[in-house]
């Protein structure tokens, strides 16, 4: 027969254990209660000190005259070559005069370029386009070049500030002075061959707009067709910058030669 197993007190480790679990669980809600009181009160000392998760950024950079920066790069120069043709807003290019010739701001534009070796400053109009040289950005006439003493060396590195921009309106958007129609240039060539290569290109890119090659102060330049309002014209300029080409806005066609 089997001995009856006879009761009694249970080991003082199982004893232990339920207690010990209890003090365990304490010690882990104690943890956490204890880590988000650490990190409300560092939270609270981040507010007071002004740290902020994203940084505000300042005002834009103004010059000491108050003018705001508008570009800077290397400024050059043209004369000789050029004098006696047509610029780009249909003017007869003078060297003695303060003009100059950008890429892409308004026709009349008054801008004020500072050479930034001498800090010698010259207020110039813009009435052309160009420099079409890489990391160049703005034309000078000769007569802004000697102003700036930067004749002889060709090039110098300036700041441009806009003093006014050319027929810009109370809104805001630029006007073609008044006019109601404007040409796109796209392009200007010393060879007529890349002219028609680019002529492909564009019948591609503007099925609908008609180009053709014009030849101009002993360059074929490729002009677009009358366009009827200044809006259409910088469509136009947007979608040759969507392709990676150049072009801007003339006021006047260019008229086949006699």
């Amino acid at each position: 027969m089997r001995k009856k197993h006879k009761g009694g007190l249970r080991s003082p480790t199982f004893c232990f254990l339920p207690f010990l679990s209890a003090i365990i669980l304490l010690m882990k809600t104690l943890l956490r209660v204890a880590a988000c009181a650490l990190l409300l009160v560092f939270s609270a000392c981040t507010a007071k000190t002004g740290i902020r998760s994203q940084p505000e950024f300042g005002p834009p950079a103004v010059a000491r005259d108050g003018l705001s920066v508008f570009q800077t790069g290397i400024a050059s120069w043209y004369g000789d070559d050029f004098n006696g043709k047509t610029t780009a807003n249909g003017e007869i290019y003078d060297m003695n005069k303060l003009t100059a010739a950008h890429q892409n701001l308004p026709f009349h534009t008054l801008v004020e370029v500072e050479n930034l070796e001498n800090k010698k400053k010259v207020l110039v109009r813009v009435n052309d386009r160009g420099p079409f040289l890489k990391n160049r950005i703005i034309d000078l006439s000769l007569q802004a070049a000697q102003r700036l003493e930067m004749a002889e060396q060709g090039t110098a590195e300036v700041k441009l500030r806009v003093l006014h921009w050319g027929g810009a309106t109370l809104n805001g958007e630029i006007s073609m002075s008044g006019s109601l129609e404007c040409f796109v240039q796209a392009g200007a060539f010393s060879v007529r061959e890349n002219a028609e290569d680019m002529l492909l290109t564009l019948g591609e890119i503007f099925p609908d707009l008609c180009f053709r090659i014009a030849l101009e102060d002993g360059m074929f330049k490729i002009i677009s067709a009358k366009l009827t309002a200044a809006p259409d014209c910088r469509e136009v300029i947007k979608k040759l910058a969507a392709f990676h080409l150049q072009g801007f806005i003339r006021e006047t066609d260019i008229f086949p030669e006699k």
